[in-house]
């Protein structure tokens, strides 16, 4: 763990409550439904609008008269972002690399906006220093829980987005949409444990987690077609497990 963000402080705070109220607001607070609507403009305000409340709600505790313009300058770039990904969506389809260039634009927007700043302004919002007496967080423990949980949340969503992305459009073996849903749900817990035995420096088991996964389909692995179409979901699927074990070691 190399503590760069721990390390900055309050400002190492912000800028890690900003990129969990991103996640929140483009994962968690946002159904299927409506991301495959957002090429229309009323899905699109609505996503836009949710986003905009998570990221003041996430962000609250360092709300200032400074900050709070950097969040609504974040919130507010959020609209032409998804626009433009969702119209190119609705034109050649979804990728893996639509949805990385999407998420791409969104986080070097929040490091523009986090980077405007000087260290220093980043601080507890009147509301807590005036009203209840608090001076001072645990900056590094709500750095590091913002940066977990952003991960965790990115590891179920974001994962999915990137397998689905990769994989070829034809199913060898067809699901109905229960045994769909069931497969999201096996990948995403391939990757939560992944990230958490690879935060704890338990790499090892990691191989254990695949030959599980391996031998639950084992007479589906028989034929090739399908072999491969599992070989490169899984494989897809913890290659973002690692990448985010890279990401919050580097973080936290």
């Amino acid at each position: 763990m190399s503590e760069w963000l721990t390390g900055l402080g309050p400002a190492g705070t912000a800028l890690a409550l900003l990129v969990l109220g991103h996640v929140l607001g483009d994962f968690a607070f946002q159904t299927e439904a409506l991301a495959m609507a957002k090429h229309r403009l009323r899905p699109l305000l609505t996503h836009w609008a949710i986003t905009l409340v998570v990221h003041v709600a996430v962000f609250a505790p360092l709300l200032t008269v400074q900050s709070v313009v950097v969040v609504a300058v974040i919130g507010l770039l959020h609209l032409p972002i998804d626009a433009v990904s969702a119209q190119l969506r609705e034109r050649r389809g979804g990728s893996a690399l639509l949805f990385l260039g999407d998420q791409l634009a969104h986080l070097l927007v929040i490091l523009t906006g986090w980077s405007l700043l000087a260290p220093g302004v980043w601080r507890l919002t009147p509301l807590l220093t005036g009203i209840r007496g608090v001076t001072q967080l645990p900056w590094a423990a709500v750095t590091t829980g913002a940066v977990y949980l952003a991960a965790f949340v990115f590891a179920h969503d974001g994962g999915n987005a990137i397998v689905r992305g990769v994989l070829p459009d034809a199913d060898p073996v067809p699901d109905t949409a229960d045994d769909l849903e069931v497969g999201s749900l096996i990948g995403s817990l391939e990757r939560w444990i992944i990230l958490f035995l690879g935060v704890a420096g338990l790499w090892g088991a990691v191989g254990l987690v695949v030959a599980a996964k391996s031998i639950a389909r084992f007479e589906e692995l028989k034929k090739q077609p399908f072999a491969e179409y599992f070989l490169v979901g899984t494989l897809t699927s913890v290659l973002v497990a690692i990448a985010l074990v890279g990401l919050v070691s580097v973080l936290v």
